[in-house]
């Protein structure tokens, strides 16, 4: 039994998706049940490290192109000392090294470069060519030489990947602004023909699972959906699927179109579980299989080294349109005024980043809110008292349960999903009446209130809620519901 995931995304900013897959691989890889996560395209090396960074492991990893080869591997296993002798360099060669890089110098400005591997110490990654400083060529390598890129002025023309005796068994081939795609003899047109080809090199069986986390606009999607295949079909919804008006967010049409399809779907929580039910109803599923299990983990519960700091406020998510930061950053400017010695903090990198320094220019709030960034939040989390969320939805919401679990007070609108999930109103802080028609004023000063309220409150006891709630998220708790779920989908 295997099961597959797709996709790990290249191409777009790092969210949450990204991190519950990650959970997904610890929990499956600690239960001991075979897992693949596929690379339908190959990564960058800065995607690649990301993934790695947040817990993958290159043995799990699946690239869709290198199945069209027959390499045996593609974790990095040659050493400098072996590509050294394999490119017939000399120490005389060698002009510059570090932990890094090796860089060997040539005459006419040609360069070679070692990219090592972080996570593979000591074992070489890619290596590029170059002349006059210009990036020509990368070579990546496992334990043979794997893919070959070409570039002209910085821009990735043709991607070739090769067989254990260096012959090409697939290509990608850059025509203007499109792709064209050669595998053997014959050219195909399109990535969505070569996802159907890859998913015939895997001849699944009924032991096997594949498990989507995304479907709109994804060269995989509609093969997987018409795949004539004895292997179970499953879908994880990491977003809202229908609005509360009954319109079906346009991410899932295939998932709809295709409902009949599926041999179950996972939910991150009870709450949306029960509304799945009802829209699959409409669509004429009455019987569909549906898991409500939690997308993410936490390791421990986190305490602050000493005491919090006074009147700290914090959020974290991408700085995107649907989060609205806008209306917490008025929020809390209104709060300042009954509050005046807060200070709030905003984690995260995203398109909104210019129009929210702007605004808290406009509120003159520059010295109690700032934007900082990315960040580990690990340790960050237990400086602070009070957790902000100005989400319209959210449907686990893992910085909710990164801050239950660091024993923070919550508030934030109730909205779907998370939100009531991880905030109980009166307990560890305070839902703010919410619904999309809503004046926009109201629902500032509504939130206004409510942070009012959590900082001249029992911050004590709302803290010693949070961490209760949070238990159930513990990694043991979480490994269970994975247990369960992988017995009943057997």
């Amino acid at each position: 039994m295997t099961i597959y995931t797709f996709n790990l995304l290249v191409g777009y900013e790092p969210n949450g998706v990204d991190v519950a897959q990650a959970s997904r691989a610890l929990m499956l890889r600690e239960l001991n049940a075979p897992a693949k996560f596929v690379f339908t395209t190959w990564p960058q090396p800065y995607k690649l490290d990301y993934y790695l960074s947040l817990g993958h492991r290159y043995e799990e990893f699946l690239h869709a192109y290198v199945c069209f080869t027959d390499q045996d591997g593609y974790i990095p296993s040659l050493t400098v000392g072996a590509l050294q002798q394999q490119f017939q360099l000399t120490r005389l060669d060698l002009k510059k090294q570090d932990e890094t890089e090796f860089l060997y110098e040539f005459s006419y400005g040609s360069r070679l470069i070692f990219t090592m591997d972080p996570y593979k110490k000591g074992c070489v990654r890619y290596v590029d060519y170059l002349t006059n400083g210009i990036l020509l060529k990368r070579e990546w390598y496992g334990t043979r030489k794997l893919v070959t890129e070409y570039f002209e002025k910085g821009i990735l023309i043709r991607r070739s990947f090769h067989n254990q005796d260096g012959h090409i068994a697939f290509e990608e081939l850059k025509q203007g602004t499109t792709w064209l795609y050669r595998l053997e003899n014959e050219i195909l047109v399109s990535q969505t023909e070569v996802m159907r080809r890859f998913l015939d090199c895997l001849s699944l069986t009924q032991e096997d699972t594949l498990l989507l986390d995304r479907a709109a606009l994804i060269a995989f999607a509609r093969p997987i959906l018409e795949l004539q295949s004895p292997a179970k079909l499953g879908f994880v919804f990491h977003s809202e699927h229908e609005f509360e008006n009954g319109g079906l967010y346009y991410e899932y049409y295939y998932i709809f179109k295709y409902a009949q399809r599926f041999d179950f779907f996972i939910t991150a929580t009870e709450a949306q579980k029960a509304v799945l039910e009802t829209t699959l109803q409409k669509q004429g599923l009455n019987n569909a299989t549906i898991y409500a299990l939690p997308v993410g983990h936490l390791d421990n519960l986190s305490y602050p080294d000493g005491q919090r700091k006074p009147l700290s406020l914090i959020t974290a998510s991408r700085l995107d349109p649907r989060k609205r930061l806008d209306l917490a950053i008025r929020a809390v400017a209104l709060t300042h005024d009954k509050v005046p010695n807060l200070h709030f903090d905003i984690y995260g990198k995203g398109v909104e980043q210019e129009n929210l320094e702007q605004l808290i220019d406009d509120l003159g709030a520059g010295s109690y809110i700032h934007l900082r960034g990315h960040a580990n939040l690990q340790k960050i989390y237990p400086q602070y008292e009070l957790y902000v969320t100005t989400s319209q939805w959210e449907t686990f919401g893992l910085t909710l349960m990164e801050a239950a679990g660091a024993g923070l007070a919550l508030v934030g609108f109730d909205a779907r999903y998370g939100n009531p999930t991880f905030i109980k109103d009166g307990k560890n802080g305070y839902l703010v009446p919410y619904d999309e028609t809503m004046d926009e004023d109201l629902l500032v000063s509504d939130m206004a209130d409510k942070l009012v309220a959590v900082l001249e409150g029992n911050l004590e006891s709302m803290h010693q809620a949070s961490y209760d709630l949070a238990k159930k998220y513990l990694k043991p708790e979480i490994l269970e519901a994975w247990r369960k779920l992988l017995v009943a989908i057997d």
